[in-house]
């Protein structure tokens, strides 16, 4: 029996198109698919690098937090007038530095004539550093970053300041290596949009456990879980059992911050989380790790 060539037309194009809508399925199956927290151990995290150790987000506090045996590294990222990604916690330069104005206010070269330790009495100057420099201090280690992305000193997003990060961090091969934290949801979704692959952290402030947590644990996770984020960081006084297990309903991984007092970390620890933030990493490693 002879097969005609418009059969043997139609099998091939049926074929073709088979597997073009299998090749499609398998992309977005790829794409959808995100590795589920591992909560199996606490992660010891440096808070500013290990604010009670050395002036807080200085390179000689990374030094102290790597030096801890820590797990990850917490920062703190605004934009100096020249588009540069800074590394400090306020907005404004005056509680750290003893300047005036805002970050925002200067470029990158005027921010480091300041002194980062200008609030420890006594201590050598240090400057004030860029995500950059903090990059290449971790990029032969294994740890990991926390990167908490702020808001300027009216509140306002840094425009761009998410496309920068992105960039420096595929420029240093970090993006497995790091969470992008944040109490600006927004920015959480912009990171999102613009590097599905990044995980990220919602940062639950006093305001919204007011208002949201109000209305009982179920509510608060469900809040988080609607954002799409991996990780919810909470004030570890807020972290109730009934709120834990919530979370964990919801499948978020969840940090307890800022955790400095050896009984808290281990009842937090006992309670079970991703990870605990603590300025004393030292002491947070020795606790989890005896």
């Amino acid at each position: 029996m002879r097969t005609s060539s418009k059969h043997w037309i139609s099998i091939i194009t049926m074929a073709a198109s088979a597997a073009i809508v299998l090749l499609i399925l398998n992309s977005c199956t790829t794409v959808a698919i995100k590795e589920k927290v591992d909560m199996s151990e606490t992660k010891a995290v440096a808070h500013r690098g290990g604010a009670l150790l050395a002036p807080e987000n200085t390179i000689e506090a990374f030094q102290a937090g790597i030096a801890s045996g820590a797990d990850q590294l917490e920062l703190d990222i605004h934009l100096s007038k020249d588009d540069m990604i800074i590394v400090m916690h306020d907005p404004t330069l005056q509680r750290t530095a003893n300047r005036s104005g805002a970050i925002r206010d200067y470029t990158a070269a005027e921010l480091k004539q300041f002194n980062a330790a200008s609030a420890h009495q006594g201590h050598s100057p240090l400057e004030i550093p860029t995500l950059k420099e903090v990059l290449d201090l971790v990029k032969d280690t294994d740890l990991e970053l926390q990167i908490e992305i702020k808001v300027d000193k009216d509140g306002n997003r840094y425009e761009g300041i998410e496309e920068r990060l992105i960039a420096l961090l595929k420029e240093y091969e970090l993006i497995d290596r790091s969470i992008v934290i944040s109490f600006d949801f927004p920015t959480l979704a912009r990171i999102q949009e613009l590097q599905p692959s990044l995980r990220t952290g919602a940062l639950v402030s006093k305001a919204y456990m007011s208002k949201i947590g109000s209305k009982g644990p179920k509510a608060v996770a469900e809040g988080i879980k609607a954002l799409q984020v991996d990780y919810i960081g909470i004030n570890h006084t807020y972290l109730s059992p009934a709120l834990h297990q919530e979370l964990r309903n919801q499948e978020l991984g969840i940090g307890a911050w800022t955790v400095n007092d050896e009984e808290a970390m281990k009842k937090i620890a006992a309670l079970g989380v991703a990870f605990i933030t603590s300025d004393r990493p030292d002491l947070l490693v020795a606790t989890l790790r005896p």
